[in-house]
């Protein structure tokens, strides 16, 4: 317990700070929100950034973990789609806003992420050899593809409510 502690002391702040804005975040979402198209598509940029940056600061710009990544963000922008979350999103033409309904999910993901890269950075800080395992790699790679396809795969189907939208022209 005492070696947690002392870990725990030793982590920079800014990764404090980051949890602090992650739960601020994650709260707000939690919310019924009126959201433009650029605020719905900065998250998700957010994520993918994040995310390919992580995969190769980790990595290098070894094939394996690009791909694990590339393959973990289609197959969660798919199975977002597929599943229509969050259905309830409409798109209001009078205002050119999106009306979000506010959900827990985003921040469970956002910690998912933080977790998950706050685990990875401390078994590589312990086991540098880590980076060069195929099976490490790749595992973590494809779940930061998967987390944040989720944000990305949610944000394209909020804007395709504005097609649902669109009147029928006959």
């Amino acid at each position: 317990m005492q070696t947690l502690i002392q870990i725990l002391f030793h982590v920079p702040v800014w990764v404090w700070a980051l949890l602090a804005f992650l739960l601020f975040m994650g709260l707000r979402l939690s919310r019924e929100q009126l959201m433009s198209r650029n605020r719905l598509m900065l998250l998700p940029a957010i994520w993918l950034i994040y995310g390919a940056w992580g995969v190769q600061n980790s990595f290098g710009l070894n094939p394996a973990p690009l791909l694990s990544w590339a393959a973990g963000l289609a197959s969660s922008v798919a199975l977002l789609r597929y599943s229509g979350w969050p259905g309830a999103a409409r798109f209001e033409r009078a205002t050119g806003l999106f009306r979000v309904p506010g959900s827990w999910l985003p921040l469970a993901l956002m910690l998912t992420i933080f977790s998950a890269k706050f685990a990875l950075g401390m078994s590589l800080a312990f086991h540098p050899d880590y980076a060069g395992q195929t099976a490490i790699a790749s595992g973590f790679s494809a779940l930061f593809g998967l987390l944040s396809g989720a944000f990305l795969g949610r944000s394209l189907n909020i804007l395709g409510s504005a097609r649902r939208a669109a009147p029928a022209y006959a």
